[in-house]
């Protein structure tokens, strides 16, 4: 499932999947919502590193249990990555998207997560990173156009773009945690 946010990292879009794994509609996910189906003893673990990860707009990947719509719990993995756009690399939000693991983690109980340091000035990260910067702002700028079905292609292509770096995150990450 892939979200984006806004600067302030409020949910501005969230994939279609949410509601079937969740039951909370799209509108009660929007802003801050999505964080009432967190585990209890996991959400301010995942408030805290969304807000660090705001405030140093830094990628982040964080492990959390989920409520689905059955009431059960399961394990996710959540990355996303900051997107910067015109004019001066201006903020605009994150790119990011969830996964359900399909065993639970063995080494961790409650939630987890890391920071990646944002890029220095002179570095724009990676390709995948990039796109995500341009898809961002064409999403912004066609959603004020209100071409719905200009904007459900961008969707796509921000989902898929979301799954790859989903991907590239979770092996970034395991392959820091190999180190440490």
């Amino acid at each position: 499932m892939v979200f984006v946010t806004d600067a302030a990292g409020l949910v501005t879009h969230l994939g279609r999947h949410w509601t079937k794994l969740t039951g909370q509609t799209l509108a009660e996910a929007r802003n801050l919502g999505w964080s009432r189906v967190v585990h209890p003893d996991d959400r301010d673990t995942v408030r805290d590193l969304v807000l660090d990860a705001i405030r140093t707009r830094s990628a982040f990947t964080v492990r959390f249990r989920l409520r689905t719509i059955t009431g059960e719990y399961v394990w996710i993995v959540s990355g996303a990555v900051p997107s910067f756009g015109p004019p001066g690399r201006t903020f605009l939000g994150f790119l990011g998207s969830l996964m359900p693991l399909d065993e639970p983690p063995d080494d961790i109980v409650r939630a987890a997560g890391i920071l990646k340091p944002p890029e220095p000035p002179w570095q724009d990260g990676s390709p995948l990173e990039r796109a995500a910067d341009y898809l961002l702002a064409a999403h912004s700028l066609i959603a004020r156009a209100a071409r719905l079905e200009t904007l459900e292609a961008v969707e796509i292509a921000l989902r898929r773009l979301g799954e790859d770096l989903a991907e590239e995150t979770v092996n970034d990450a395991s392959a820091q945690a190999e180190f440490h």
